[in-house]
């Protein structure tokens, strides 16, 4: 008999966590920086104007690169502020100082919040990917809340950042579970269009 979803899922996240944890620094470094190249060759990211990303924590893939990357090329970047009653909301991202939100994750100050159709970018944090484009996230089910609303939305196209060495064979999955467009990983761009409706 397989086990329920939640479980599942507790027993994913709690292996590919020390997996991703198991890499060594120079690992991460190298991963980011490849991330990046990777990133700056793909043809849809030259049409963004507006793009959303997280701000790294613990064994996240770095994105301090990618982040000055494209503000030095004039795109507008927002990142997540977690708001008490409104859940994730995507702020503008300046350089000033990122304080940290009482889980740890910085964060940029409040702001005018963005929607996130108005955005051409999601880039997302995960855990772990599949060949389908589902995303595991870490389990506070932010991000989920947050594209509740996108069902058939076109934008913005929802792109997880990892590292290769999350992908997995197949993810259990949950009704509200939302798959991704692609995943970029120090290999390259993993496209899912097929999955998605129209």
């Amino acid at each position: 008999m397989q086990a329920p979803i939640p479980s599942a899922k507790a027993e994913l996240r709690r292996r590919l966590r020390a997996q991703r944890r198991a890499l060594s620094t120079r690992q991460r470094r190298q991963a980011a920086r490849r991330l990046l190249r990777q990133f700056l060759r793909w043809r849809e990211f030259r049409r963004a104007r507006h793009v959303a990303l997280y701000l790294s924590m613990a064994s996240e893939l770095d994105t301090s690169l990618l982040r000055h990357a494209l503000a030095r090329r004039g795109l507008r970047l927002y990142a997540p502020r977690i708001h008490r009653r409104l859940g994730l909301r995507f702020v503008p991202l300046r350089p000033s100082r990122l304080p940290r939100h009482a889980q740890g994750m910085r964060q940029p100050p409040p702001g005018p919040a963005r929607s996130l159709r108005q955005l051409d970018l999601l880039l997302l944090p995960l855990l772990g990917f599949d060949d389908q484009g589902q995303r595991l996230g870490q389990g506070g089910g932010y991000y989920d809340r947050a594209l509740a609303g996108l069902k058939r939305a076109r934008r913005p196209r929802r792109i997880g950042l990892a590292y290769a060495c999350q992908q997995v064979e197949r993810l259990p999955v949950e009704p509200h579970d939302r798959p991704l467009h692609a995943v970029l990983t120090e290999r390259g761009l993993r496209r899912f269009p097929h999955r998605l409706p129209p």
